[in-house]
């Protein structure tokens, strides 16, 4: 899906190019459950819903804004298999299983959400997590590496756009995203 698609307001949004890199590292094929932990605008989650609508999303946001925003996109695309939670991560998640989890944002409570992530996710389940600062992908990579998960793999997405500067052109770049992906073991 192309950015300009969703409705915006200051809160960020997972970039089309990220967004589909981060959906493909979840393996949403043949799964039933994806939860999607800092929404935000709910990009990830809007266009994992639309591309199979028998997937069940469960997002979470703590903003106010970024719960605003994604309603109106939830209801903008006509959506009807997302369950958004207004509320912190973890303390405010059911205590289900799902066959992916996407973290986008932890709002400095990373260990308990990664912590949580492991705990609720089944055996063969997919994470992923996006960062753009280094200091929490290390911090992340430091903590999964003491999990039962395998294929554990960490990549950098530096995506740039071509734009116009007067009668020429160059690559306007985006924050560089560190996509780090994993396989709960059995």
């Amino acid at each position: 899906m192309r950015d300009n698609e969703f409705l915006r307001n200051k809160v960020p949004m997972t970039k089309s190019e990220v967004r589909a890199i981060s959906i493909d590292k979840l393996k949403l094929q043949d799964k039933k459950s994806m939860l999607d932990i800092g929404s935000g605008t709910g990009s990830v989650s809007i266009q994992a819903a639309i591309e199979d609508p028998k997937l069940q999303v469960t997002a979470i946001e703590h903003n106010p804004d970024g719960i605003d925003i994604m309603n109106q996109n939830i209801e903008k695309f006509n959506i009807h298999n997302i369950n958004l939670i207004e509320g912190e991560a973890p303390d405010d998640l059911p205590d289900d299983e799902y066959d992916a989890i996407f973290i986008g944002g932890s709002g400095g409570n990373q260990a308990e959400i990664i912590d949580y992530s492991i705990k609720h996710l089944k055996v063969g389940g997919t994470l992923v997590l996006n960062f753009i600062l280094f200091e929490n992908a290390q911090s992340a990579v430091d903590l999964i590496a003491t999990q039962p998960l395998e294929n554990v793999e960490v990549i950098q997405a530096a995506i740039s756009k071509w734009h116009s500067l007067g009668k020429g052109h160059y690559f306007k770049p985006q924050n560089p995203t560190i996509i780090i992906s994993a396989t709960r073991k059995g």
